[in-house]
């Protein structure tokens, strides 16, 4: 490379995505007729500041005259004819001692510093350039977001309408929890426009469909024999008196359909309760009714052993288990074991009663997950005429109900769950009924059973 005091003083520029290809361009224009003085980092500013992209420019001299720059080279000239030749940081550089010393005032001095730190560090361009980029950002952040606020004002739903105040209301009234109430205003907000939420009757269906979707209702057709029924759950949700009921409906339905079965059902009953002396009996009384015998199992033996003995010729065996706390862990860890039976192959409701608040339904969830129950039973429906509760946890859950029942009698009080049986249960809503049932069908389903 020739020595820097033969160079012409005159520098040039040039930019490409990286040195690799400065170099090709300087190449293909000088052949080697040209020396490298610096590389450094810069960012080519996109519309309004964004979409920069990072080049680097190469600043250089041409050893030869002859390949001086035409007015088409893709270069430009960093400095002019008169001026001093830079800094170099190659230790082979020097500093041409007849260049003039000039004068300088305070900006040029700031512009000449900015200058040499950018040419030695390309850190220093970036930080330099980041910094005036920021401020641009932030000032469009600014002005965004004024617009973003008149915007906000001009289109979005006020949330006091008196509408969506009122739809809240009701639904406080059935006692949906909090979380599910912010749900339903948030799409009546978003899904429902500014003209058609002031028709109130409009806003109701709506909000009745969206609540029908969110019920999950689970299948109640069992199909596998013998299906093998078990209820758990907290001491006094009426699981002995639900086992009856279901056991009741199987029956009752058989000898009013006989055309339907092949064979009148043959039906067991297995009792766990191990707490309360009496639930023997009070089973064996309502199975009498219908001509069933009732067994009890104290361990996990003993159901084993029932259920050797009557799987080969029984259509349904239903077990009722003891009733714990559902904060008793350890009593209801042994109830799961005694289930732990080989092919057994069970169908395990979780019972509750309607009545039961938010928060202690699913404390109850919570706790007996450990029998990996796949859908809920809830009784005791008559007693209550808030089913917001239910409704929210189970949605929330993702637990379906199967059954739903209601008084003691275990006659007619049974029926399999749907989305109209709690839709119509809700109160302050004025919806015909048929709207209800062209959405969700009727609320009175009829027992499905299989052979």
């Amino acid at each position: 490379m020739a020595d820097f005091n033969s160079l012409n003083s005159n520098c040039f520029t040039i930019t490409g995505k990286n040195r690799e290809e400065c170099m090709d361009k300087l190449f293909q224009r000088y052949n080697k007729n040209f020396q490298i003085i610096n590389f450094r980092t810069v960012f080519k500013k996109g519309i309004w500041g964004f979409g920069q992209k990072e080049f680097i420019e190469a600043t250089y001299q041409v050893t030869n005259q002859a390949y001086q720059p035409s007015p088409s080279a893709p270069v430009s000239s960093s400095l002019s004819v008169n001026s001093a030749p830079p800094v170099f940081s190659s230790p082979y550089q020097k500093v041409d001692p007849r260049a003039p010393v000039r004068p300088r005032s305070e900006n040029s001095f700031v512009e000449n510093r900015d200058k040499i730190l950018q040419s030695s560090n390309p850190t220093v361009t970036s930080n330099l350039q980041i910094g005036a980029l920021s401020k641009q950002i932030e000032d469009m952040k600014k002005n965004l977001e004024t617009q973003f606020e008149i915007i906000k004002e001009q289109t979005s739903i006020a949330p006091d309408h008196k509408n969506i105040t009122k739809i809240e209301e009701i639904l406080e009234d059935n006692e949906f929890t909090r979380n599910y109430i912010k749900k339903i205003t948030s799409r009546i907000k978003s899904e429902i426009t500014l003209d058609l939420l002031d028709d109130f009757n409009y806003v109701q269906e709506c909000v009745l469909q969206w609540i029908g979707e969110s019920i999950p209702v689970a299948n109640t057709l069992l199909t596998k024999s013998p299906r093998i029924i078990v209820l758990i759950g907290p001491t006094g949700v009426g699981k002995t008196t639900t086992v009856a009921k279901l056991a009741s409906a199987i029956a009752v339905d058989a000898k009013r359909n006989k055309d339907k079965y092949k064979w009148e059902p043959r039906i067991r009953m297995i009792t766990t309760d191990t707490m309360r002396i009496a639930a023997q009996e009070q089973l064996s009384r309502w199975a009498e009714i219908i001509k069933v015998r009732v067994d009890k199992a104290e361990n996990s033996e003993d159901l084993e052993k029932l259920f050797a003995s009557y799987a080969p010729n029984s259509d349904y065996i239903f077990v009722d288990s003891s009733g714990y706390s559902p904060n008793d862990f350890d009593h209801i860890l042994r109830m799961r074991q005694i289930l732990d039976v080989k092919n057994f192959n069970e169908h395990i409701y979780l019972t509750v009663v309607a009545g039961v608040s938010a928060s202690d339904l699913d404390n109850i969830i919570r706790n007996y997950e450990t029998f990996d129950f796949k859908s809920v039973i809830v009784t005791k429906c008559d007693e209550t005429k808030r089913f917001g509760r239910i409704i929210s946890v189970l949605s929330e859950r993702n637990k379906p109900v199967s059954w739903v029942a209601t008084g003691q009698e275990i006659f007619k009080t049974i029926q399999p769950a749907s989305k109209a049986f709690f839709l119509k249960r809700l109160t302050g809503f004025n919806v015909d009924a048929h709207f209800i049932e062209k959405k969700f069908g009727s609320a009175d389903k009829e027992l499905e059973v299989s052979e």
